[in-house]
């Protein structure tokens, strides 16, 4: 019987670019794991961080008043209400809820958006190092991609006329994510001034991935949709995944112009249909409770970042690239003689302890791996040591 060769959409090829692979160590990590291998996970941003109790109390509540039913496309008005004052407070600049669409999770919102901005013969700016699963979001609905290489030697600063020198007259929107991930760079006021006013001269979107805005531990988070000249083409995406420990529970949005919030209301009806209503009034109770359990989180992951950065700096061979917030660690271990993938898998194979390969995040990038300070202190000062051992193999193998 012949078998047929069955096609496949170009969508599938262009999201099988080489960002895809990002979580092959990850994988082989849990699959080790399951065979009785004892492993450090630093690689997935899924910390160890539970739920605050009144979050989920909120929400079993709510599943018992038979809050189980279709909520509203673009979300329930409550939480698009919450999340529009708390920009108003946050920039200074006035929102209402029409300008929120809720998806489930900042990256189905992120995907949503970039379909709407972007397109066949379109380019999409990329800051490098960038979270893996930009390239995807940038190719999938057929536009190109062009990156602009961010130099670790100044901390992954924004270099703005460098940007400009990438705009050609195919640019339609460029992504750019402070704290960023994997650098934890969190760009200045006068950078991100800098990059609309450019954004606004040349009629481009400006995507601004804030998700991590609420760890913060150098600098202060701005938002570009704080510049008034820049509200007509800035979006900005975010949830509560890092900020409230709910990066299970698949909610995150997108605000900005009330044209785009229609635009992603209809694309929401043939993607998703909503997000469920439990889900959606838990989120309403975090975004209203004092913000005790985020200052915990926060200054618990600061603890951690210093508890791990001060042991990595003491590995000969590796250069540590302190973040000033997010929850990763840039680390250079071409001194070690390997890339970052070798090293990673060198790593886990070794030592039992799971980090991400640089190459994940961009060309650029690929004598580095992301290390991840997403459990405790001892353990990461544990991992630290594994690290330490694992490099010395080198040494005493030579």
């Amino acid at each position: 019987m012949t078998n047929p060769d069955f096609k496949f959409s170009a969508l599938t090829e262009r999201l099988s670019g080489p960002r895809s692979r990002a979580w092959d160590v990850t994988d082989r990590a849990v699959a080790m794991e399951r065979a009785g291998r004892n492993i450090i996970h630093l690689g997935v941003g899924d910390p160890d961080f539970d739920t605050p109790r009144s979050i989920i109390d909120a929400a079993t509540a709510c599943m018992g008043n038979h809050r189980t039913h279709y909520a509203p496309v673009p979300g329930e008005t409550d939480l698009r209400q919450e999340i529009a004052q708390l920009y108003s407070r946050q920039t200074g600049q006035d929102f209402d809820f029409g300008q929120v669409v809720i998806f489930p999770g900042a990256q189905a919102a992120l995907f949503a958006t970039m379909l709407c901005l972007s397109g066949p013969g379109d380019e999409v700016i990329l800051l490098e190092p960038f979270y893996a699963t930009y390239e995807g979001v940038a190719c999938g609905g057929g536009a190109d991609f062009i990156t602009v290489p961010l130099s670790a030697d100044t901390g992954y600063d924004l270099d703005v006329d460098k940007i400009a020198n990438a705009v050609s007259d195919r640019t339609r929107v460029i992504l750019a994510n402070s704290p960023g991930n994997p650098t934890g760079t969190v760009f200045s006021r006068e950078r991100w001034i800098e990059l609309a006013e450019l954004c606004r001269k040349k009629d481009i979107w400006l995507i601004s991935d804030e998700v991590y805005s609420d760890l913060i531990f150098e600098g202060e988070h701005f938002s570009p949709l704080s510049i008034p000249e820049a509200r007509q083409n800035v979006v900005a995406i975010s949830s509560v995944s890092k900020s409230h420990a709910m990066t299970g529970w698949r909610l995150g949005w997108a605000i900005g112009p009330r044209a785009l919030a229609n635009h992603l209301d209809t694309l929401s009806q043939s993607m998703v249909f909503g997000v469920s209503q439990f889900t959606q009034d838990a989120v309403t109770q975090a975004l209203r409770e004092p913000p005790v359990e985020l200052e915990k989180i926060k200054r618990t992951t600061q603890a951690r970042r210093d508890a791990l950065c001060g042991s990595l700096e003491q590995v000969e061979g590796l250069v540590v690239h302190k973040p000033a917030g997010g929850m990763f660690v840039m680390v250079d271990v071409s001194g070690t003689g390997c890339d970052g993938e070798e090293f990673a898998n060198g790593l886990l194979d070794h030592s039992g302890v799971a980090v991400v390969p640089g190459s994940a995040f961009g060309d650029s990038a690929k004598n580095f791996v992301r290390i991840g300070y997403l459990t405790d202190s001892a353990d990461l000062i544990k991992a630290a040591d594994r690290i330490n051992d694992f490099v010395s193999s080198f040494n005493s193998s030579g």
